[in-house]
């Protein structure tokens, strides 16, 4: 064999790894691509219910406000008003303690929703390239 031949033969050998690695680097961005849309559909959605929930929220919120005004305008003595305080307070606090643990859950889910697709890709993408 010739150098000309084997410098052909090597040259084909060349091609092909650089050809064999560009598809699998295609299939690796097309994949990360998907991940990314389905990352961002679920972000999205998630974004919209977490919206709603504030909604929900601030109407809770003002609901009470407005019920506790009620029940100031009609107390009939001082005592009456230091127990609206009171009791309105505790409301308050326990309504917002339970608010920010359904906030925290929905950011939680959030995170590991939108991350995962992403995180999953990039595993596999790792696992095929080793």
């Amino acid at each position: 064999m010739n150098e000309h031949e084997q410098g052909r033969k090597f040259a084909d050998k060349s091609a092909a790894i650089a050809n064999e690695t560009l598809a699998k680097d295609k299939a690796a961005a097309e994949q990360s691509a998907h991940a990314v849309e389905r990352s961002y559909s679920t972000t999205v959605e998630n974004m919209r219910g977490y919206n709603l929930k504030m909604i929900d929220m601030a109407q809770a919120n003002s609901e009470g406000a407005f019920q506790f005004a009620r029940q100031l305008a009609t107390a009939k003595s001082p005592s009456d008003l230091v127990e609206l305080w009171t009791s309105h307070a505790r409301k308050q606090y326990e309504m917002l303690s339970e608010q920010l643990g359904e906030l925290t859950a929905l950011g939680q889910k959030m995170v590991s929703e939108s991350a995962g697709p992403i995180a999953r890709s990039v595993g596999q993408v790792f696992n095929k390239a080793s």
